[in-house]
């Protein structure tokens, strides 16, 4: 047996050197481990190293159960195996990892010349350890590297990563850390990299982990002794499958692109069509038609489960490059009559739906009467109707492309806002632009800025002698949803209070009407009922209306006057609904009415 020319002491002799010089790469994994003075070597590395000192020869063999019997029974060593090839971390090549983490390394150093050898075991454990809590799906970024870029210097941790789809975003990684002494496991993202999000994806993921009570378990180098491989593993991947759903939710979040997207020239706010006027001047549909079929993006008395369907230009023009996506649009638009561009709003979480899914929709279209109710709207602007029909001939994605949660509608933005010279975009075509970061807060910075007397309004000048159009839009209330409500509010007040007490449309001055008027037994209260998108509209409107109602010409008709709608308020409204009753001194109330559940939320 060749094996015959070694002796116990070349055994720990052997073992001095690898030490000292740490574990080849090829040589780093090993099922047979031999346990000398209590600590694990690679069976292979350890004998041809003992052999080479005893013989001065390189040895050549197999690995099978006569040499390492002849290490166990005639040498007296000990085997230990391990089916994954790798034994567990040891406390001393930890604690040398430390010891040298940050070091600026020099081939020329010789102190430094087998520092590869002695991280390779821990680059190669670290990767094992990621591997085995790899789940379908998942696929492997290792980190084989042990050096800092160009700077070379010793790498502060090693953190292969397990990710899904792309590696762009978010992840599983394990970690050894020898800057700060410990191994760990966590869900993460890529922050100060060449991978780096941009600052508001990074500030979306630490407001998620916050929300989450984001764990990231770390066990000390002191505290390894208290593990081995079965421990470790089975923790991660617990570790692995609490936090998946919130890995893929994350994901689904921060793999969205972020879009800039023109869309038809409208003066109804995206709720019906407005008519020819503004619209492009190009060769295009709208310019033939006089419409786009954008212009009832934000009619929210379609829905359907609680989605809001549509049509943008942009997506339909490459549609199979973009179904199935998802992305965070901002919108703009472009009146041709003044040749000003305006943002019109941030749109999250706009899906890409398939033509399938297009094809159920116009047919609850046609159930419901909602696109008979298009046509009607094309028609009264003298438009002709047959185009609706031509259009979806090919396909109904050529009329609904797209789907967003209809709770977004009540967030629009009340006006428009000019886009600035400084603001470029690259083409004003109808195409899907790439945004930054930058424009993606545009419309809400704007949106909430408040009353400034120092940095706006003019102290004089000339005012036009003749009027020009104002870039605002008009409000249109939604009159299905406003006829739904009325009547379920109406059944849900009678049940609590008698029938005969609620009435609706009671006849106020000049023949106004009133929604609904409940009888109490020392006066009435006035209910009046508001369905636009947004919920500052409904109070402006609403206020003005019920105070008429109330008093004019010069009377005091109701004890109470209350506001209704459909739309949750939200801690900014609720504030500003309370300092206005706090002022004006009148009982005045405002309720959130739910359709669906036919019953009262909330109220201010």
């Amino acid at each position: 047996m060749k094996l015959e020319n070694l002796k116990r002491d070349h055994i720990f002799a052997a073992t001095k050197l690898i030490e000292e010089q740490g574990i080849p790469k090829d040589s780093v994994w090993s099922q047979y481990y031999v346990v000398v003075n209590g600590k694990e070597y690679p069976f292979k590395h350890l004998v041809r190293t003992a052999y080479m000192l005893a013989t001065n020869e390189k040895l050549q063999f197999q690995s099978n159960d006569s040499y390492r019997g002849y290490v166990e029974n005639t040498l007296g060593f000990n085997f230990r195996y391990y089916k994954g090839g790798y034994n567990f971390f040891t406390k001393e090549e930890l604690d040398f990892y430390s010891s040298i983490v940050k070091e600026d390394y020099r081939t020329s150093n010789p102190e430094q010349q087998y520092y590869n050898q002695k991280l390779y075991p821990i680059i190669a454990k670290t990767k094992y350890w990621a591997e085995q809590i790899m789940i379908d799906g998942f696929k492997l970024k290792q980190d084989g590297n042990w050096l800092t870029g160009y700077t070379s210097k010793i790498k502060p941790y090693f953190w292969p990563r397990i990710f899904k789809g792309e590696d762009k975003d978010i992840f599983f990684n394990v970690e050894v850390n020898g800057e700060d002494e410990f191994i760990g496991y966590k869900l993460d993202g890529y922050f100060e990299t060449t991978k780096a999000l941009p600052d508001y994806k990074i500030e979306l993921l630490q407001d998620y982990k916050k929300l989450i009570n984001w764990e990231w378990p770390r066990i000390p180098f002191d505290k390894i002794v208290e593990y081995d491989w079965e421990r470790l593993i089975a923790e991660s991947k617990d570790y692995v499958k609490s936090y998946l759903s919130y890995h893929d939710h994350l994901k689904s979040i921060l793999s969205k692109e972020s879009k800039i997207c023109r869309i038809s020239w409208n003066t109804n706010k995206w709720i019906k069509p407005s008519g020819r006027l503004g619209k492009s001047n190009s060769l295009s549909f709208e310019k033939e038609n006089g419409f786009g079929h954008e212009e009832w993006l934000f009619d929210g008395d379609k829905v359907i489960d609680d989605y809001k369907y549509g049509f943008l230009e942009p997506i339909n023009k490459y549609y199979s490059k973009y179904v199935g996506n998802s992305y965070d649009i901002t919108l703009y638009t472009r009146d041709s009559v003044d040749k000003i561009n305006y943002w019109v709003a941030n749109i999250k979480e706009v899906e890409v739906i398939s033509n399938e899914e297009a094809e159920k929709v116009l047919a609850y279209y046609k159930k419901e009467g909602w696109y008979d109710s298009m046509k009607s709207d094309l028609y009264n602007l003298n438009l002709d109707t047959k185009k609706l029909d031509e259009w979806v001939k090919e396909g109904a994605y050529k009329l609904f492309n797209i789907k967003f949660k209809s709770s977004l509608i009540n967030e629009l933005p009340l006006d428009l806002i000019p886009i600035s010279s400084s603001e470029v975009i690259s083409t004003y075509h109808y195409t899907l632009l790439d945004s930054s970061s930058n424009f993606q807060n545009k419309t809400q910075q704007n949106e909430n800025k408040g009353f400034d007397f120092a940095e706006s309004g003019t102290t004089g000048g000339a005012l036009a002698k003749s009027s020009s159009r104002s870039y605002k839009v008009q409000d249109i209330e939604l009159d299905l949803k406003h006829n739904e409500i009325q009547e379920k509010f109406q059944k849900y007040l009678q049940n609590i209070y008698g029938k005969e007490i609620v009435k609706r449309e009671c006849r106020a001055y000049a023949s106004s009407r009133i929604d609904l008027v409940r009888k109490t037994e020392t006066g009435y209260i006035f209910y009046e009922i508001k369905t636009y998108n947004n919920l500052r509209t409904s109070i402006r409107e609403g206020i003005g209306q019920l105070l008429e109602y109330c008093f004019y010409p010069n009377d005091e008709n109701a004890e109470e006057i209350v506001l209704v709608s459909h739309i949750a308020p939200n801690e900014e409204i609720k504030a500003y609904f309370n300092l206005v009753k706090k002022n004006i001194n009148i009982p005045l109330r405002y309720l959130h009415f739910d359709v669906k559940q036919e019953k009262i939320i909330s109220e201010i």
